[in-house]
């Protein structure tokens, strides 16, 4: 949302000033109520449902650390949690097909 966005110099400026990074702003715009047609708030409420959402999101990425999933084309081949030195292999030799 924050891309369809152009920054006004004195929006810059405010930014600097009070610590808010572009990063900030797309959370915001992407997150927050908004309160009027010109306006956004992040409430409370959007605060915390976002917060939960990531919360999932985190222990899901915890739990699937160190998994592989080899794909061929559109299809799912197989998935299995994979030992440090198969990542290890994977990322050396892995990368050259990139």
């Amino acid at each position: 949302m924050y891309n369809t966005h152009h920054l006004t110099k004195h929006a810059t400026t405010r930014m600097q000033q009070r610590g808010l990074r572009y990063t900030d702003m797309d959370l915001l715009l992407r997150t927050a109520t908004q309160v009027s047609p010109d306006a956004y708030m992040l409430t409370r409420k959007d605060a915390k449902r976002e917060i939960a959402i990531r919360k999932d999101e985190i222990q899901r990425l915890e739990r699937l650390k160190g998994r592989k999933v080899v794909i061929d084309g559109a299809a799912i081949l197989t998935y299995y949690p994979s030992c440090e030195a198969d990542q290890k292999r994977t990322l050396r030799y892995g990368r050259a097909f990139q």
